[in-house]
């Protein structure tokens, strides 16, 4: 999920305490305002916030492509990709490799395609056209047939955890994790330091402690705890969220560090999915300030509320969705221009074949 349905769905879990939604008004009554609600957002946003301002920065690769992007060799980088695969078939150690943007100048940038085949058990690598910082391609600007695409066998299986191809072009390129699984097969972790430590139920609860403590002492014991819990529950929600994708967290490190695999529902950037949470998270808000507040804005049931306020707009929503909305999934413009390279190469490759059996 986004950081915005992380913040909003840590804000709603608040926002169901009678003390703190009082105390986050007591200012208009003529109390000390509290931020206490903010605080169920911002641990919302922390598991993230630590993975990509911490974790990323400290974690580091066995083995880096860096590929020259004036002259590319995509059969280079899948043999030093492959390598670290192998390196971790031999060792049955963790290997990480990590892969780097092409970058040809203030707006260019040349695209490659990483892609695991499951079914050769092979790495390949395809040099796409070069594109802006916006994802355009230019037109024309792909390398010639025989510098385009590059494969490597590995020594092992893979036991395929992601088997999307990786499209890399702008900014910066995705750092993979090789494990040797039970039954000897390669798995690959899509961003080994994402999800990890950070996306841990134990975490949170260590974490919530010294909130915990600092509140008590600023504000007294009595409700000190109200602090603690709310920090917990808006980092607890972040991890909940994060399960329905496809890479799931460590939920119980550091007792248990592996991480376990979501639930595959959709992806953390599907529009619909965030839109939805947001919504739902903004009318629970509303409904729990309103309930709470001395004189209510309105006096709906709560099952009139909820029809009216949640079940049927989402509806609409999503039956606009259905019945306007992409009916296919849309692959990438890497991902259709590699697929073009591999049919290409495989028609040549038929040709020659055909060619050396009328010789």
């Amino acid at each position: 999920m986004k950081g915005l349905t992380h913040f909003m769905s840590g804000a709603a879990i608040a926002s169901f305490f009678l003390p703190a939604v009082t105390m986050a008004g007591a200012e208009r009554i003529g109390g000390a305002n509290s931020f206490i609600l903010v605080l169920g957002g911002l641990f919302g946003i922390m598991p993230d916030t630590m993975d990509f301002k911490m974790g990323q920065f400290f974690t580091k690769a066995e083995h880096e492509i860096d590929p020259d992007p004036m002259d590319p060799d995509p059969q280079m980088m899948a043999e030093g990709l492959g390598k670290a695969l192998d390196e971790c078939y031999e060792t049955g150690k963790m290997v990480k490799a990590q892969m780097y943007p092409m970058r040809m100048g203030a707006d260019l940038w040349r695209q490659y395609v990483v892609q695991f085949d499951g079914e050769t058990n092979e790495v390949m690598i395809v040099i796409n056209e070069v594109v802006t910082t916006s994802q355009v391609p230019v037109l024309g600007s792909e390398p010639p047939p025989n510098k385009r695409i590059g494969r490597y066998k590995i020594k092992g299986e893979f036991n395929i955890t992601h088997s999307r191809p990786s499209v890399v072009d702008i900014m910066s390129g995705p750092m993979y994790g090789f494990v040797k699984n039970k039954e000897g097969k390669m798995e690959i972790e899509f961003l080994p330091w994402h999800r990890t430590w950070s996306h841990s139920y134990v975490l949170g609860a260590m974490l919530s402690v010294p909130i915990w403590l600092i509140a008590s002492l600023a504000a007294g014991w009595h409700i000190g705890w109200l602090y603690g819990l709310i920090a917990f529950l808006g980092f607890s929600i972040h991890l909940t969220e994060d399960l329905t994708g496809h890479m799931g967290g460590s939920l119980w490190w550091p007792i248990v560090k592996p991480r376990c695999n979501g639930l595959n529902l959709f992806k953390a950037s599907n529009p619909h999915a965030n839109f939805s949470i947001d919504y739902t998270a903004v009318v629970l808000i509303l409904f729990n300030l309103n309930r709470y507040a001395p004189s209510p804005a309105f006096t709906l049931s709560t099952f009139q509320y909820f029809l009216y306020g949640l079940i049927l707009p989402l509806g609409v929503y999503f039956s606009i969705v259905k019945i306007f909305g992409e009916k296919t999934k849309k692959k990438k413009e890497g991902v259709i221009s590699m697929e073009k390279a591999l049919a290409r190469e495989e028609m040549e490759y038929a040709a020659e074949e055909a060619m050396g059996g009328e010789m």
